[in-house]
């Protein structure tokens, strides 16, 4: 026994203890880290479905929001004609005739077809109590055949007939679809007097379509955008622009 090594078992005990004692608390620490991620992991969980919970109540409730503004919105019938409203980058867009219209630039059959309408709105704009009819334009065409017969009748058949001949027809005209081009056309004929451009013959007619046909001369061009003669064109746009600013609002 004498020869025994004691040293070397207690190192090697030593040795033992420590390595357990390493490992239970490599263990502990494992699992306490473990324990930690789990938690967090059920706390983040927790919060998702809270959150969830709260997007779905939301959502429910700018659906009944929406339902209810729906069904307590009147239903409207019949056939829209004329729509301005903003569309989603709050620009002003147009609808005529329930059809979407651009507007950049507008173009002849819609430009006329509009100041059809806002003519058919001009007697509410200015608080008179009917609107006009298309179909009065005929009626003053009509009499206006006959009037020489009625001068060449007895003397005293004229003057009745022609004091409700003359303002009618001043008052129809303004609000006939048909006569715009005819009104516009009068306008430029003013403007062209004692200018070297009355020399080129221009006027304005209306085709069988509503769209409006420039003659220069023997030279006929489908719309005003057509015309080549840059002088001609400035001088009927400076036409069309004084009709505006007299025949319709604002």
């Amino acid at each position: 026994m004498e020869g025994f090594d004691w040293s070397r078992v207690i190192n090697i005990i030593v040795g033992l203890v420590a390595l357990i004692v390493g490992w239970a608390i490599g263990f502990f620490d494992s699992k306490m880290r473990a324990d930690k991620k789990i938690r967090q992991a059920e706390e983040r969980s927790e919060l998702a479905i809270q959150q969830a919970k709260g997007e779905a109540e939301r959502a429910t409730l700018a659906a009944q929001a929406a339902r209810a503004a729906a069904e307590s919105k009147p239903t409207l019938t019949g056939t829209t004609l004329l729509r301005l409203w903003l569309d989603s980058s709050e620009r002003p867009a147009l609808d005529l005739d329930g059809q979407r219209v651009d507007t950049n630039p507008i173009s002849e059959p819609n430009r006329k077809r509009l100041l059809t309408l806002i003519t058919v709105m001009r007697p509410w704009i200015e608080g008179k109590s009917a609107a006009p009819s298309p179909a009065p334009p005929s009626s003053p065409s009509a009499p206006a055949t006959p009037l020489p017969t009625t001068a060449s009748a007895p003397v005293a058949a004229p003057a009745p007939v022609a004091k409700p001949v003359l303002p009618a027809a001043k008052e129809e005209k303004p609000a006939a679809p048909l006569g715009i081009v005819g009104q516009i056309d009068e306008i430029l004929q003013a403007r062209l007097v004692n200018t070297p451009l009355v020399s080129k013959g221009i006027r304005l007619t209306e085709s069988p379509e509503g769209a409006v046909i420039v003659w220069v001369g023997l030279q006929k061009f489908a719309g005003v955008g057509e015309v080549t003669d840059p002088e001609v064109q400035a001088i009927i746009r400076a036409a069309i622009a004084e009709w505006e600013k007299k025949y319709t609002p604002g």
